[in-house]
């Protein structure tokens, strides 16, 4: 049989899929827009119970557990618009066995083909590997994913030149109309509800659950608010016998991407979901721009408060241990900023100067005061190293990665004494630049972290794109290792591949000799943490107690 050119075009696309997938998935399917099988290959029969000729022609849901196709029917919608879109986690149904098997699905189009292309994950190994957050399920998001989510499809759509919006939706008797149908009825309309959301939401992943009956997405301007309710309202007839009065209202606010930046954007979309939780859609303004101003307004005594601090350096630093492991000598200090006399964690006034955009101030402040007193104790401790935090916001400015070296250069600051840990507190969106910045550091001799990895949904894509020194594993996943296998897969994996590139790994909260044997035992070089010592007024090198 000879083929068409068309068709050699189809085969060729087919066979570099298959050839690119295989290398980490155990089961892949091709389906058409309606989602009838086309193609399929890999582990059929452990995962299906049928033959591969047997799937060819079948409704793809029909290998699912029904608790999954509501937001399977979500992700097909969401994979034409998008492009490409999960992980999400399903439940394959074996059609001898009967047993069900969890996978994670991936999806994605080719162009010029017309059909869906989705790649299965079902082994441990894969998901020990990956365990590095949740994976999407049948909930919505929860207020910090969506915080995520809704930054990503704003850079998204941004790039590609598409208008989005926020709208955000109280249904005042959703739960009062749960009650009155059967438990089925309602798992089944709350799993359709969610599934709705989702299908209306930009890549179908930014539709959130912000209170019991308050909700949020982010979509594609062209939807209307009108257009989510009727749909809703769909639903609610299919649910019941008769119309039921969810007493749903809704509120679309524009995104304003183009007079936002990133940081602002963020802080805009949180203040008006907390505005929005406290009072309702009758207090949520039209746009996050307006959003952001009011913001700024509400705090305004806050921010001259914060900008004399930041400007008359009054502040004080101190230090925490780093040692190397297992020998616990210490290695070098972090730079650890305190804003009160009660040396209280920094962490909300450090966010609050991102996002009224001082970061650059802030951390030029903090880095001087760091170089001044490696110039006044140095001589009687040769040994002092500082390691100084440089924001992601910070290090994206060019004003001030040149103020850094201006500084570096006037106070003669050597790579012995000082290093740098860069912080995920801002998504760095230029890794090209940042990561010609960092170069120019350690081609000067200076070291270069990446801190609190893990922590954000970037990480992996910084490591990949940033050429550093060292990984400083966020402390979160340290304490919990030795009680989570997902946590402590996360650890020991990441542990290897850092061994594998050549970079230093440094573990945050070390507190118990139980989490540093661990760390020992899987090869982390350094550790931080009350173990070692808690920060301190004056660095001085000595051992633990």
């Amino acid at each position: 049989m000879t083929l068409s050119a068309a068709e050699k075009q189809q085969k060729e696309i087919r066979d570099k899929f298959v050839a690119f997938s295989f290398a980490s998935a155990d089961f892949l399917l091709e389906i058409d827009k309606n989602g009838k099988i086309l193609f399929t290959a890999g582990q059929v029969q452990s995962l299906t119970g049928k033959e591969t000729s047997e799937l060819i022609g079948l409704d793809w849901l029909s290998i699912f557990s029904k608790a999954t196709h509501g937001n399977l029917n979500a992700l097909l919608k969401g994979v034409q618009k998008a492009g490409r879109i999960g992980p999400l986690m399903v439940d394959f149904i074996n059609d001898q066995s009967k047993s069900m098997q969890k996978a994670v699905i991936m999806g994605m189009t080719i162009p010029d083909s017309p059909n869906i292309f989705l790649t299965f994950n079902a082994t441990q190994s894969f998901f020990d590997f990956l365990a590095v957050g949740d994976y999407q399920d049948s909930r919505l998001l929860d207020e910090k994913q969506f915080e995520a989510a809704a930054m990503k499809a704003f850079q998204t759509a941004k790039k590609e030149g598409k208008e989005v919006d926020v709208t955000f939706l109280e249904v005042d008797k959703i739960e009062e109309y749960k009650k009155s149908l059967s438990f089925d009825e309602a798992s089944n309309f709350n799993d359709n509800f969610q599934a709705l959301l989702k299908e209306q939401s930009f890549e179908g992943n930014t539709a959130s659950q912000v209170d019991d009956n308050k909700y949020a997405i982010v979509h594609d301007a062209e939807i209307s608010p009108d257009f989510i309710e009727e749909k809703i309202q769909e639903l609610v007839s299919r649910s019941a016998s008769t119309t039921e009065d969810l007493g749903l209202k809704s509120k679309t606010v524009d995104s304003g991407i183009d007079n936002l930046n990133e940081r602002e954007a963020r802080r805009a979309l949180i203040y008006t979901i907390n505005q929005m939780e406290e009072g309702g859609l009758d207090v949520v303004g039209d746009n996050l721009t307006s959003s952001f101003d009011h913001y700024l307004k509400e705090n305004a005594a806050k921010i001259t408060r914060l900008k004399t601090i930041v400007g008359q350096q009054a502040f004080k630093l101190n230090f925490q241990p780093i040692v190397f492991i297992p020998s616990e000598e210490i290695c070098h200090y972090e730079a650890l900023v305190r804003f009160t006399s009660d040396d209280a964690s920094p962490y909300e006034l450090i966010v609050f100067g991102e996002d009224i955009g001082i970061a650059a101030d802030m951390d030029m402040a903090i880095m001087k005061q760091a170089m001044g007193y490696i110039q006044n104790n140095v001589e009687e401790n040769p040994g002092l190293r500082i390691a100084v935090n440089i924001s992601g916001q910070s290090i994206q400015s060019e004003i001030f990665f040149d103020k850094l070296l201006e500084s570096i250069d006037e106070t003669d600051s050597s790579p012995d004494n000082l290093m740098f840990e860069i912080t995920e507190s801002t998504a760095i969106s230029d890794l090209e630049k940042v990561n010609a910045y960092i170069q120019r550091l350690r081609t000067r001799g200076f070291e270069v972290c990446l801190d609190d990895f893990g922590a954000g949904a970037a990480s992996f894509q910084y490591l990949n794109a940033l050429d550093i020194d060292c990984v400083k594993i966020d402390g979160k996943y340290i304490r919990d290792a030795l009680n989570s296998s997902r946590d402590e897969a996360m650890v020991r994996n990441l542990s290897r591949m850092c061994q594998d590139l050549g970079v230093t790994t440094i573990a945050e909260m070390v507190e118990t000799q139980e989490q540093l044997d661990y760390l020992i035992n899987i090869g982390v070089t350094k550790a931080q943490g009350w173990l070692f010592g808690k920060p301190v007024k004056k660095a001085e090198y000595k051992g633990r107690n």
